[in-house]
């Protein structure tokens, strides 16, 4: 893994931090283009952009503290906003964005589901590319596999004679397996679950353009189908992680429960979204 990608002068650049940050401007890249072209202003997106990264970063980083109170001390006081160093739960972003993005677009007179429509399907593309940025760093890991594309986590650093860290999942394997010991350089083989997440994201994203370019039944459906592909899809790669996120009920982790939870909410909505579109029509001859 390569938690650091090189240093400009004495200041590190971390690939997690690096990462979020080309997700977050291909996202806008690519969001920006998708309102021009159906004759919204590009501007209105873009100034909505740099508020949303910050709240859903620390909206993300208090859901992890509030998960994962154990990594943090108020003898590091730096640690609790050290975004760049990891330790962010998605999903506790876009409840604070959605929310932010609501009253930001109905106060620049924009129809907040049109906008939606645009949004959504990069929002998958630029997480995508920031769980490369996790891969990278080595956080999020795998379970242990004999699959032929399983990949050891490198020790950190090659020197045996200096304390081993970073490369999280070598330091857990290190404390479980006696088949890793401290003279080897890398862990036992892992799935690649940073990399399943990207894919099974970009995934998500071609969907939500096809769905949009091909059906499009009403306004503001990317949401709900946005919520609904990811819950399953985050499901799903809890099976194969191996970095102990907390199991609490039903032999279920964290995670999983909140992508059902996720995937449910987006189902309602999705039905709710659709009456009110048939009933618009109805309104409108009333009136």
């Amino acid at each position: 893994m390569w938690p650091i990608l090189f240093n400009i002068g004495p200041v590190p650049v971390n690939s997690y931090g690096l990462m979020i940050a080309i997700g977050f401007l291909t996202a806008l890249f690519f969001i920006q283009r998708e309102a021009k072209r159906v004759g919204l202003d590009p501007a209105v997106f873009g100034d909505a952009a740099f508020p949303a990264l910050f709240l859903g970063l620390a909206a993300t980083r208090v859901l992890h503290i509030i998960m994962f109170p154990e990594f943090y001390s108020f003898t590091d006081p730096v640690g609790w906003i050290a975004v760049w160093r990891g330790g962010l739960v998605f999903q506790g972003g876009p409840p604070v964005v959605i929310a932010y993005l609501y009253f930001y677009f109905k106060k620049r007179k924009v129809d907040f589901w049109k906008a939606c429509d645009i949004v959504f399907p990069y929002v998958a593309l630029g997480h995508g590319i920031g769980r490369i940025g996790c891969f990278l760093k080595g956080c999020c890991y795998g379970a242990p596999t004999t699959v032929p594309w399983g990949i050891p986590a490198r020790r950190v650093p090659w020197d045996i004679t200096q304390p081993a860290t970073g490369s999280d999942a070598y330091l857990e394997h290190l404390r479980r397996f006696e088949a890793v010991t401290l003279h080897d350089h890398w862990s036992l083989p892992i799935h690649p679950t940073q990399l399943y997440s990207t894919l099974g994201l970009l995934t998500i994203c071609g969907l939500l353009i096809f769905l949009r370019r091909y059906w499009n039944p009403f306004s503001g459906f990317l949401m709900p189908s946005y919520l609904v592909a990811y819950g399953v899809y985050r499901f799903i790669i809890e099976e194969y992680r191996g970095d102990h996120n907390p199991v609490r009920i039903l032999n279920l982790s964290d995670q999983q429960i909140i992508g059902i939870i996720v995937a449910g909410f987006g189902i309602a909505l999705f039905f709710y979204l659709r009456r009110r579109d048939k009933q618009r029509p109805v309104r409108q001859a009333s009136a």
